[in-house]
């Protein structure tokens, strides 16, 4: 699920309205489930301020694990987050906090529990279910089915009760390791990395070769870095989230040049300035080339709307991923990894 929703020059995945969907469905159905009981109220107040407390320390985790690219570039805020260590840090701050609630509102913890898995337990029914209404694979398919039929088991037979909830999560953790380790979790990152539904060149074409003028003159030939993963970034000087990601993308290309990596700032200079964009360079120090489309050749090609986009081109010269939005160190990481 890769759709994009532009806002402006903001892309929104549709994957988030997806998260907000899931979300305030798992919640209806849960405050149906304890419609009846006495602490309904408490218990929905405790696991919504977990949640926000989990999503705030996720997204500005950002801050803690890279303070001086913050201090440097605030708006990086708005774009990135603390990735897989953010995740575990927001889980254990919500957790950590849903004990305190609990003890200071005299509530029985194992309710709260059990109301918590039960809500994650429908959120990833309804989630997975949309992924697969989307997409139509199988993976998804039997992640919908497997949290849908749990979800019944716990809003029935395991109905606040400690020891059904526990073995309901020994289960589900059970069933993951089958499945990441069978041809069905094995073959979902190949198939889903073909499937996208946005515009333009998907990933598996052959990129489009071009030939552009940098910013000192020199003149460079997509062929050429044959070899090479290259990404062929599209930005512009005017574009917050293309500010945002360049201290991300200068980090990890100072930290692997040395390898076969290659970046093409391909600046969208029909719609900016040849100064602005020198200016910025400088300001920025961008250590890779900076190239100038000034007729709009390359975004045209590549069929380009919204900006950042940036096309992961591997060694043979075929797209391997198109990613719309900023990207982050880690995003660059795993492009990398995928590609080779």
């Amino acid at each position: 699920m890769e759709n994009y929703l532009s806002i402006g020059s903001f892309p929104v995945k549709m994957v988030w309205l997806a998260i907000l969907g899931s979300a305030l469905m798992a919640y209806g159905i849960l405050a149906l489930k304890l419609r009846k009981e006495h602490d309904k109220k408490q218990i929905l107040d405790i696991l919504t301020n977990a949640l926000v407390l989990c999503w705030f320390v996720w997204k500005f985790s950002y801050a803690l694990l890279h303070p001086l690219l913050t201090l440097k570039q605030p708006l990086n805020l708005l774009y990135f987050n603390g990735g897989e260590t953010g995740v575990v840090l927001g889980i254990l701050f919500a957790v950590l906090y849903l004990l305190w609630s609990a003890g200071k509102r005299e509530l029985e913890r194992s309710r709260i529990f059990y109301s918590g898995i039960l809500a994650l337990t429908l959120f990833f029914a309804v989630y997975y279910g949309a992924h697969f209404a989307v997409d139509t694979l199988a993976f998804d398919g039997l992640i919908s089915l497997f949290f849908t039929v749990l979800a019944v088991y716990l809003y029935t037979a395991g109905s606040f009760q400690l020891k059904k909830t526990v073995l309901s999560m020994l289960v589900t953790a059970l069933f993951f390791s089958i499945l990441t380790n069978s041809p069905l979790g094995t073959g979902k990152k190949d198939a889903a990395s073909v499937e996208t539904a946005a515009s333009g060149l998907k990933p598996g074409n052959k990129a489009p070769d071009f030939e552009l003028k940098t910013i000192d003159g020199e003149t460079i030939r997509l062929s050429d870095l044959k070899g090479k993963v290259v990404f062929v970034n599209l930005w512009a000087t005017w574009c917050p989230p293309c500010r945002a990601e360049m201290p991300e993308m200068v980090r990890y290309y100072n930290e692997h040049s040395s390898e076969k990596i290659e970046v093409l700032a391909v600046n969208l200079t029909q719609s900016d300035s040849e100064k602005e964009v020198k200016e910025f360079a400088e300001t920025y120090r961008l250590p890779f080339p900076v190239l100038l489309d000034s007729e709009g050749t390359v975004a045209n090609t590549y069929k380009t709307v919204t900006i950042p986009t940036t096309f992961i081109v591997d060694a043979k010269g075929i797209i391997k991923q198109k990613h719309i939005g900023p990207m982050s160190y880690e995003m660059m990481v795993d492009f990398v990894k995928a590609a080779q």
